[in-house]
């Protein structure tokens, strides 16, 4: 790895924590000079090959990251991370790994790619470490299905699954397993 691949994925890795850190806020990730962002650059500083992988609906994409982390492809179920496109993961969300007591931190991280991120005054109203008061975050072109089965997922903290979101615009907000979420 060259330096400047290494300066792109720190710097990546310090607004995912960003993220993490303070739920619902929307975070703009760096773009490097002939570089766009993508959730290769995304995943790129989070997967190697001590982990698993899977993607919703994108072949291409799955081909892509596996030569570009050398990760391993497998089933969404067994799955570290998991990349959803088109805002949905069609009900699977239930079946995805949440941890165990003893290790909570196994549950799977799930990326979910979409049109926009916004803060607004209405919108997904999230609570919990992290979060001064409430924090309200807009999602545009996610399944509004799919922010039930997050709060169910999630109902057991510790066990749960971490998630980002992607936008188009290469900003990224995130709702960790120790989120409450609320819908206003």
């Amino acid at each position: 790895m060259d330096q400047t691949s290494t300066i792109r994925d720190h710097t990546m890795f310090r607004v995912i924590l960003k993220g993490m850190s303070h739920p619902g806020m929307v975070y703009r990730l760096p773009v490097f000079t002939g570089e766009r962002h993508s959730v290769v650059d995304l995943l790129g500083c989070l997967m190697d090959n001590e982990v698993s992988f899977a993607v919703i609906d994108d072949m291409n994409l799955e081909t892509v990251l596996a030569c570009h982390t050398c990760s391993r492809q497998t089933s969404c179920e067994d799955a570290d991370y998991i990349v959803v496109r088109n805002g949905t993961t069609r009900g699977k969300l239930a079946e995805f790994k949440r941890g165990s007591l003893e290790y909570p931190d196994t549950g799977a991280t799930i990326v979910y790619l979409v049109e926009a991120l916004g803060e607004a005054k209405d919108g997904i109203i999230l609570s919990g470490p992290g979060v001064k008061g409430t924090a309200s975050l807009q999602i545009t072109g996610l399944d509004p299905g799919e922010l039930q089965l997050l709060r169910e997922v999630n109902s057991e903290f510790p066990l749960g699954v971490d998630a980002i979101f992607l936008d188009r615009s290469g900003n990224i907000a995130c709702i960790p397993r120790s989120s409450r979420i609320g819908v206003n």
